[in-house]
């Protein structure tokens, strides 16, 4: 060392560690309360704005880190080294850049992928989209009669496999009225999605308008960040629910018709028709979600989904 005339940014890199470690995350820290930023995510397909957000609220913990650090190092040259102080503090002032870059290089600390890992899997809903808006209340539809074709109701019929005439013999044995056409598709029997006694009892219990056909689920975080927020297709597992709900208006049916089998939902919306994604969001500023209109927590929404990107 004695032999260190000049001070050089190799030898002050030689002296820094292998790594450094700017940010440590508690095992509280996780993104339980930022869904609004996550369907974020989602709408753009993007992990854009979680980095964006994460860098912005870990920024001063780093800045202050490498201040530490370039303490020690500055300490290292002059009380260790022998450097002059002045000569030291013109240095690294002269090349601030080059030692902050080097040290941000060596930083092994994850903080997203330590907040994804203690964050909780994410209530969701997949909504039945169609060229026919929606579905309202038992009451309101039953006083013209429920119609197969050309209307919510009927595509709600086909995306839960179920026969139409089994449909129509179920509503007219408990005294409602039917219209119009009610194919009898014989192909589906034995692979409906559900019973048509539960799918019997979701529309009886259907108490508000603007319903959509609703699956629900939970989702790994870590799954979402890993497709990039990009989701094709989202499998929702045998023994999780589907049922009418109205994000709109805050109500909807009983949310227990139980899937007799995994079922795969392409999630793209071509028109009106498709299937959307969303996080159930109880802070949402927009709409009202499953949790908040139901007074539920996380464990109504059974098992987790999967993800296809």
């Amino acid at each position: 060392m004695e032999e260190q005339k000049t001070l050089t940014l190799d030898f002050v890199k030689s002296l820094m560690e292998q790594s450094y470690t700017l940010v440590w995350t508690d095992y509280n820290d996780n993104l339980d309360n930022h869904r609004n930023l996550l369907q974020r995510c989602l709408n753009d397909k993007s992990c854009g704005h979680l980095w964006e957000r994460v860098n912005e609220w870990y920024a001063d913990t780093e800045w202050e880190a490498v201040r530490d650090i370039i303490i020690n190092l500055k300490d290292e040259c002059t009380v260790f080294n022998d450097f002059d102080e002045d000569e030291v503090d013109a240095f690294f002032d002269e090349h601030d850049n080059e030692i902050r870059d080097e040290i941000y290089s060596r930083n092994d600390s994850d903080v997203l992928k330590e907040l994804i890992k203690n964050t909780d899997d994410i209530p969701i809903r997949v909504e039945m989209l169609s060229d026919y808006d929606c579905i309202n209340s038992n009451w309101f539809e039953s006083q013209g009669g429920y119609r197969y074709e050309e209307s919510y109701f009927g595509d709600m019929v086909d995306s839960l496999n179920l026969n139409p005439a089994q449909v129509k013999k179920l509503l007219t044995g408990h005294g409602y009225k039917v219209y119009g056409r009610f194919p009898n598709r014989r192909s589906r029997n034995g692979k409906e999605q559900v019973s048509y006694e539960q799918f019997y009892e979701e529309l009886i219990n259907s108490c508000c308008g603007a319903n959509l056909l609703t699956y629900i689920g939970k989702v790994s975080l870590k799954e979402l960040y890993d497709a990039n927020f990009s989701l094709k297709e989202v499998i929702i597992p045998k023994g999780n629910c589907c049922g009418l709900f109205s994000s709109m208006y805050g109500g909807g049916s009983l949310l227990e018709m139980e899937l007799k089998q995994d079922v795969k939902l392409k999630l793209e919306v071509k028109g009106c028709n498709g299937f959307r994604f969303r996080l159930d969001d109880e802070r949402s500023k927009y709409d009202c979600s499953v949790q908040h209109v139901y007074g539920v927590d996380d464990s109504f929404f059974n098992n987790t989904v999967s993800i296809v990107s």
